[in-house]
């Protein structure tokens, strides 16, 4: 546990790993209470825009629930908004259950920032489609102070820029999700003297030196000692699939949409090859929403196909939720 918090018993399951340490920061910021020095600086890795809302929301534990699910609902209404733009009515309904039926799907639930992620990225790409470069840009500044990868917002205005379209608002508009990290910065300057202590904080997870063909094994290990319930085996897959998605969104999407799919691939596998373990690489990837569209348009009018695959991709989440709440996966 990174915090003092009690919750509810019947909220207790979901306060586990990162939605432990959302509360506390919600109520009590980085610095104050228990746990010591290594306590706070382990708290300033994660970002502070989901639990300032918490707190400006009254600080409860059920508005820990209330914010993810409903950004959540209304990111999917945004995501078909782009989806039915970029390709139609059925690719879109396709995409909306990919993304709710995903092997991380359940945390867009859970006590985590991840659908506020989403809303601010997906709401990002909706203002850009319609021309709304600065309004873009204080979006992205939101999706910035919420998780690092929203700073990749900037990357897709800057692609806007960099193709032609060289309006001074849209250079302006690309510096405001930079901004957004650099408020974090300053944030985590002000209260632990350490402007990067959100990159420095990472350290403290980093994992035992392994063979790296770990990355190729854990998934055949897992099928050979019959163990469906190995974290691990299913981050590298996932990893690959998304990393394939993007591949796809660079050579048949707009360049924003591609720089933003494919920084996101790359920041997740900097991730878990920095740790040295990709048990939490499934909920990074999750909110990569161009990668959604790859899957849809490949899946395109198979319908066997695209059963199969939202039964194992559901099957999957129902077994990591298991796993989450058993302590056994890290969220």
């Amino acid at each position: 546990m990174y915090s003092n918090l009690g919750a509810p018993a019947i909220l207790s399951p979901f306060f586990h790993w990162d939605a432990d340490a959302y509360g506390y920061i919600a109520h009590h910021g980085y610095l104050l209470g228990a746990g010591g020095i290594t306590a706070m600086q382990l708290r300033v890795a994660w970002f502070p825009g989901y639990p300032l809302l918490i707190h400006l929301l009254g600080g409860s534990d059920w508005a820990m629930f209330l914010i993810p699910n409903v950004s959540f609902f209304a990111a999917l209404a945004l995501l078909y908004v782009v989806a039915y733009l970029r390709m139609d009515a059925d690719r879109a309904r396709l995409t909306l259950w990919l993304i709710a039926l995903g092997p991380a799907a359940m945390f867009f639930s859970y006590p985590y920032p991840e659908s506020l992620f989403l809303l601010l990225s997906v709401g990002a790409f909706v203002l850009m489609e319609s021309g709304q470069w600065l309004l873009a840009g204080l979006v992205g500044f939101g999706a910035a102070i919420t998780r690092v990868p929203g700073v990749l917002v900037a990357a897709a205005l800057g692609a806007e820029f960099a193709l032609g379209n060289r309006r001074r608002l849209i250079l302006a508009a690309a510096l405001l999700p930079v901004a957004g990290l650099v408020a974090v910065g300053l944030t985590d300057w002000v209260q632990m003297g350490d402007p990067l202590g959100f990159y420095h904080a990472h350290s403290y997870w980093v994992g035992p030196n392994r063979n790296p063909l770990y990355l190729v094994g854990s998934f055949p290990k897992a099928v050979i000692e019959s163990d469906p319930f190995n974290p691990e085996a299913i981050g590298v897959p996932v990893f690959v699939i998304f990393a394939i998605g993007a591949a796809w969104v660079a050579w048949r999407m707009p360049v924003a949409y591609g720089a933003f799919a494919v920084l996101q691939v790359l920041l997740a596998g900097r991730q878990g090859l920095f740790l040295h373990f990709f048990i939490s690489v499934p909920r990074y990837v999750a909110v990569i929403f161009p990668c959604y569209f790859a899957f849809a348009t490949l899946l395109g009018r198979r319908r066997n196909l695209q059963i199969t695959w939202l039964l194992i991709s559901a099957t999957s989440m129902v077994v990591n939720a298991a796993l989450y709440g058993a302590w056994r996966f890290l969220g």
